[in-house]
């Protein structure tokens, strides 16, 4: 699993704890369970944030491995790019074809059974799976907004977040992984999947929860798509 975190003290903790839950819920199955947190440019508390979320670990028996690595580039593709390439790094022994690689993001919540759809679709062979997003906290938008975004949004039929993604690590490998592209690396990545011929499942049955924040970390990502709603308003 690989969360990029760029300047996100305040959502941070909510979606580690968010993972705890995930994770906990595979439990009872016989699989090694790896994080990699890639702080890429923070000036503001969140090495600390996630600092303070790694202490529940320490002196545990948790099976849960965590790394936290840095980066000074401020592109979400690079940043997923070198966490999947740690994890393969870190699977060398391992066939890829039997690793699953997922994303989500800081500014994010995962919904308990996250982990486990994705992997159940993994089996059913699945080799991308593509999960849909939900906004909650509209405080910043009117209610037009938010109405206008999600009859949009419903009418999607088959939308791609980086914050809710999982994929095959053998066919990942295969067609060259995230492009360090400040954003849209998600939409490039089915892209070349599709073209590759694999197997793509768009899921709505766990939605990840989103921010709904006018800051965008990334230009034309999701806040930019918010913005969009508003502007049309009539």
């Amino acid at each position: 699993m690989v969360v990029p975190v760029n300047d996100e003290e305040e959502l941070v903790g909510a979606a580690l704890t968010s993972l705890d839950t995930a994770i906990d819920a595979l439990n009872t199955w016989d699989l090694e369970t790896k994080v990699i947190i890639v702080l890429d440019s923070c000036r503001d508390a969140s090495a600390q944030m996630v600092e303070n979320w790694l202490e529940r670990f320490y002196g545990t028996s948790s099976p849960l491995n965590v790394t936290v690595t840095t980066c000074r580039v401020k592109n979400v593709g690079f940043a997923r790019k070198l966490g999947c390439e740690i994890l393969l790094e870190q699977w060398a022994n391992l066939n890829p074809a039997h690793i699953w690689l997922t994303t989500t993001d800081a500014d994010s919540r995962v919904p308990e059974d996250w982990l486990r759809r994705q992997i159940l679709k993994h089996e059913s062979g699945v080799d991308l799976w593509c999960g849909r997003v939900a906004v909650l906290d509209w405080l910043s938008y009117g209610r037009e907004t938010s109405l206008r975004w999600q009859s949009r949004y419903e009418l999607e039929p088959d939308p791609v977040h980086g914050t809710s993604l999982g994929f095959n690590a053998k066919i990942y490998r295969k067609v060259g992984g995230f492009l360090p592209v400040r954003t849209g690396e998600d939409r490039e990545l089915r892209a070349v999947f599709v073209e590759g011929g694999a197997v793509v499942d768009y899921d709505s049955s766990v939605p990840v929860v989103t921010s709904a924040r006018r800051d965008a970390r990334a230009p034309l990502g999701f806040a930019n798509a918010l913005k969009v709603c508003e502007v049309n308003v009539d």
